[in-house]
C-alpha cells in the first residue's frame, strides 16, 4: 500500500553524508540513563568494576527485567551523578583486544517466551519502544502491531539502505524472530521510501509492505501509524529501528552478542560528512576534533529538529544514528530582514532563496526572533500531516486539560511529530517539549 504526504516540509541542509564507511577506534563509552524515556534506573555496577559485552549496568527499578548492559568488554572507570544523586553516565574504558563482541552459548528459541528470555538478558530488549510514551515496553505486555520504519525523512538523514548494506540476512532473521516473539496476531509493518532501494526490507517474510511518499515527517513512525493503524486509548503499538531489527537478527544468526553500528556524520560544520562504524555509547571526541571546522559549533545527537546537543562526555545516543555538526548562531545581522536573503531560508517565501529549489543552507541556532505570547495561526496546519488540531492540543497540554488532551488525541503523537511546528512557529514556542510533559502527566497518572 502506498500513502502520499502532503502536509509537511524538508528542510534543506548543507552537509549530507557521503556513501563512504570508515572505523571509529576509541577507548572510551558513556552510557546514559536518560536515553532510555522516563526509566528509572537502578545501578548494578560500581567505579572499578570490570564487565564484559553484556553485562547489566542498571536495570530499571520498575521492572528489574528490563536492564542495559555493557556495550564493550573494560572496567568502569567513572559514575557520574547529577541533582539528588541521579547517575547521568557511566564511563566505561574498554580493553584494546576484541572489547565489542562477545559469543554466546544457548538453544534455539522455539517459543516467545524463550525469544523475550534471551532479549531481556542480554540487554537486546530496549531496543523495542512503545507508542504511546515512546518508552520501553513491559516484557508482559503485547502490542496490536509492531512497526519498523525502513527510512527517515529529517534533514541529511543516513540512508537505511546503505546502512543495512550486506546485512540483508541478518535483517530477515530479526524480522521472523520478532514474530516469534510476538506471535500470529500481531501484524509486523515495515515503512519504506517510495521509489528507494528497498530490496533489503523487501526480501522479509509474513510482514506487511508499506510505502510512504512526501516530505518530512513521512519518515516519523508516528505519521506512519497514524495512516496504517491509529492508536485508541488503552491500545499499544511497538516500533524499532532497522539497524536493531538486524543487530538482533545478528544475535541469533551468530549467536554473538554485539553492539556495533553505522552512523552518519552530517551538518554543515562537517569538514568530510561521512559514515562510521562504532558501538554505541563510543566518545566521539576523537572525531569532532578531526571532522569539526573551526567555527563555534553545536554538537547534536541526531538531526537538528529532534537531536539532543552534546557537552560533556560526547556520544552517539542508544537510539541515533547521526551526529550533526551546527553552527551557533546568536549574531546580530544589520537590516537583515531588507536584504534579498539569496543565502536565507525562509517557509514564507520572504527570502528570494525559495526561488532556488535545490539549494541547501546553512542553518544555525539562531532563533530568527523573539518569544512571544501564543500566536492564533494556521501555519502549524501546513507541516502537520495528522488529523489532528496541533494548536488546540499544545493548549490542552499547557492547561493540563487530561480530557481534552485526550479527545484531541494526544495518544497518537510524540515530541518529535511537533518539531517542524516548533521550526515555524511564530511564537518561537517549544512545541516539543510541550507534548513531552503533557505525555509525561498523563504517564504518571
Amino acid at each position: 500500500m502506498e500513502f502520499r504526504i502532503r502536509k509537511g516540509y524538508d528542510l534543506r541542509l548543507d552537509g549530507e553524508a557521503r556513501r563512504e564507511v570508515r572505523p571509529l577506534a576509541t577507548v572510551r563509552y558513556c552510557v546514559a540513563p536518560s536515553d532510555f524515556r522516563w526509566l528509572t534506573p537502578k545501578l548494578l555496577v560500581q567505579a572499578g568494576s570490570a564487565v564484559e559485552v553484556g553485562t547489566p549496568l542498571f536495570c530499571s527499578k520498575a521492572d528489574e527485567r528490563v536492564a542495559v548492559v555493557s556495550p564493550v568488554k573494560g572496567t568502569v572507570r567513572e559514575v557520574v551523578r547529577g541533582e539528588r544523586r541521579s547517575v547521568e553516565t557511566i564511563v566505561i574504558e574498554a580493553f584494546p583486544s576484541d572489547p565489542f563482541r562477545k559469543h554466546l552459548d544457548f538453544d534455539e528459541p522455539t517459543t516467545s517466551d524463550e525469544v523475550a528470555g534471551l532479549l531481556l538478558s542480554n540487554g537486546l530488549w530496549p531496543m523495542l519502544r512503545q507508542r504511546p510514551f515512546s518508552v520501553v515496553p513491559s516484557p508482559d505486555s503485547r502490542p496490536k502491531s509492531l512497526f519498523v520504519s525502513c527510512f527517515d525523512s529529517a534533514p541529511l538523514a543516513p540512508d537505511y539502505g546503505f546502512l543495512l548494506q550486506g546485512r540483508e540476512a541478518e535483517f530477515r532473521e530479526g524480522v521472523r524472530r520478532l514474530h516469534q516473539l510476538l506471535g500470529e496476531s500481531c501484524p509486523i509493518h515495515l515503512c519504506m521510501r517510495s521509489g528507494a532501494e528497498n530490496a533489503c526490507f523487501e526480501a522479509a517474510e509474513n510482514v506487511g509492505f508499506h510505502c510512504f511518499k512526501g516530505p518530512h515527517p513521512a519518515g516519523n513512525v508516528g505519521t506512519q501509524i497514524h495512516r496504517i493503524d491509529p492508536i485508541d486509548k488503552g491500545e499499544t503499538v511497538w516500533y524499532i529501528h532497522a539497524q536493531d531489527v538486524a543487530a538482533i537478527g545478528r544475535f541469533f544468526l551468530t549467536k554473538t552478542l554485539s553492539f556495533e553500528r553505522t552512523v552518519a556524520v552530517t551538518g554543515p560544520c562537517t569538514q568530510a560528512p561521512c559514515y562510521y562504524t562504532m558501538v554505541y555509547g563510543a566518545d566521539i571526541t576523537p572525531l569532532l576534533e578531526k571532522q569539526t571546522t573551526g567555527a563555534e559549533v553545536r554538537r547534536i545527537s541526531g538531526n537538528i529538529l529532534t537531536g539532543k546537543q552534546l557537552a560533556a562526555n560526547p556520544s552517539v545516543r542508544f537510539y541515533d544514528s547521526q551526529v550533526t555538526l551546527l553552527p551557533e548562531g546568536g549574531e546580530r545581522e544589520f537590516i537583515g530582514w531588507l536584504l534579498p536573503g539569496f543565502r536565507k531560508w525562509s517557509l514564507s517565501h520572504t527570502f528570494t532563496a525559495w526561488l532556488f529549489r535545490r539549494k541547501t543552507f546553512s542553518h544555525n541556532t539562531s532563533l530568527q526572533g523573539g518569544r512571544r505570547t501564543f500566536v492564533m495561526t494556521d501555519i502549524y496546519e501546513k507541516v502537520f500531516p495528522f488529523e489532528i488540531l496541533p494548536m488546540q492540543l499544545l493548549k490542552a497540554c499547557l492547561t493540563e486539560d487530561f480530557e481534552q488532551m485526550e479527545e484531541l488525541g494526544i495518544y497518537e503523537v510524540d515530541d518529535e511529530d511537533f518539531a517542524l511546528c516548533e521550526v515555524v512557529c511564530p511564537s518561537k514556542m517549544e512545541c516539543q517539549k510541550i507534548i513531552r510533559e503533557g505525555l509525561y502527566k498523563l504517564y504518571k497518572t
